[in-house]
């Protein structure tokens, strides 16, 4: 078996300034993202992981380094896996998200996924999002058929993938919402397709970063 650790990565300059941020946009971490990569590495910091994967964007990146540098055990080896890279949003990619708040593809986007249109603003689907994420999840899985490995990726790829895997339909993978920045989630397999939770979006050792 097994267990699989999700980490979104920490907050960005575009995520306090309510932007689109897909995987068109290469933003760094914001200092109150860099200081929550760490508090999550504490967390995670007795864990001994086999392996750790990440998005290409330097979000993701950052925030594995961050957590790993506060990990008691042996040094982890770390890979890059583009299909881990957040949605591509096309056209909204950097966008006030207010701005596009009144568009019936942005509404279905955010509250009926269901019934987006992704090829309307030259975005990526939902399904096609779902599809390459269970391509990293099974070749994370045939890489390693037991112990622990850690994940850094994004927002919407992983409150998609992990709602589908889990068996959530599409019409319902946003009731919840996106994941938190910096949260964990754990969740373990015996063959990389079929998934059982056992901790979701758990932000409890954050700590206060106002003024950060």
């Amino acid at each position: 078996m097994t267990e699989f650790y999700f980490i979104r990565h920490g907050v960005t300059p575009l995520n306090q300034q309510h932007r689109f941020c897909g995987s068109g946009i290469d933003t760094p971490l914001a200092p109150v993202g860099i200081a929550g990569a760490r508090q999550a590495g504490r967390f995670l910091q007795d864990v001994t992981f086999a392996h750790a994967y990440t998005s290409p964007l330097q979000r993701a990146q950052a925030t594995l380094e961050n957590v790993l540098a506060m990990n008691q055990m042996a040094q982890v080896p770390i890979s890059i896996l583009p299909d881990l890279r957040e949605i591509n949003l096309g056209d909204w990619d950097g966008d006030v998200l207010a701005d596009h708040k009144d568009e019936v593809q942005c509404q279905y986007y955010f509250n009926q996924p269901e019934r987006f249109d992704a090829t309307i603003v030259h975005a990526e689907s939902y399904a096609d999002l779902e599809k390459r994420g269970r391509r990293a999840l099974l070749q994370i899985f045939q890489e390693n058929p037991a112990g622990n490995v850690l994940i850094a990726s994004h927002g919407v790829l992983l409150m998609t993938l992990l709602q589908r895997v889990l068996g959530v339909p599409v019409s319902e993978i946003r009731r919840h919402g996106v994941l938190d920045n910096t949260s964990v989630t754990q969740l373990n397999s015996t063959d990389g397709t079929h998934f059982t939770k056992k901790m979701w979006n758990e932000t409890s050792f954050l700590q206060s970063t106002k003024g950060a």
